[in-house]
């Protein structure tokens, strides 16, 4: 009983600083030993990882063969397949009735058209870059030249229209 007594006499001679130091000191002690058993554990780890490393190697270079194997069938299948016959119920039908282009006349379309490059250049070994001839894009049967019409309107046509625009801005106002 007397050590409990002479225990609570000394925590009553301290300060509020000396708490503040005693858990700051504490507190730092367990951030310590956290720290080491982490380091512990990540070490283990890597040596658990390091003795598997062959083992594992070789899975996953089984994987991924199979894996491309299975994207080769895949992009094949899809190359090979033909479109198939959409379902369309009675508003799709009437849409695809009043479109100015159909879905058939798109696919039918899809690869009419060519690219010519102008220019080629070989940034790296992997990377081209191919600037587009736009003057002369080829269709496969017509050689299409885009047309472009501007109507240009007379200085004193301009002028006219902006003192329009100034009078019924006025009478806004």
């Amino acid at each position: 009983m007397q050590i409990i007594n002479d225990m609570i006499s000394f925590l009553k001679t301290l300060s509020f600083v000396d708490y503040v130091f005693f858990f700051a000191v504490l507190t730092l002690m367990l951030l310590i030993i956290t720290l080491i058993y982490f380091i512990k554990e990540n070490t283990d780890d890597e040596i658990i990882f390091t003795n598997n490393k062959k083992e594992e190697d070789k899975k996953e270079i089984v994987i991924e063969t199979k894996e491309l194997d299975d994207l080769k069938a895949i992009t094949e299948a899809l190359e090979n397949a033909e479109p198939s016959a959409i379902n369309l119920n009675k508003y799709e039908e009437e849409q695809e009735e009043k479109a100015i282009i159909s879905y058939e006349e798109l696919l039918n379309k899809k690869n009419d058209f060519a690219i010519n490059y102008s220019e080629e250049e070989n940034i790296y070994e992997d990377l081209t870059i191919k600037k587009i001839d736009l003057d002369n894009l080829l269709n496969k049967d017509v050689i299409v030249k885009p047309e472009i019409k501007v109507s240009v309107i007379s200085y004193e046509k301009e002028e006219a229209f902006l003192e329009a625009l100034k009078k019924l801005q006025q009478k806004l106002n």
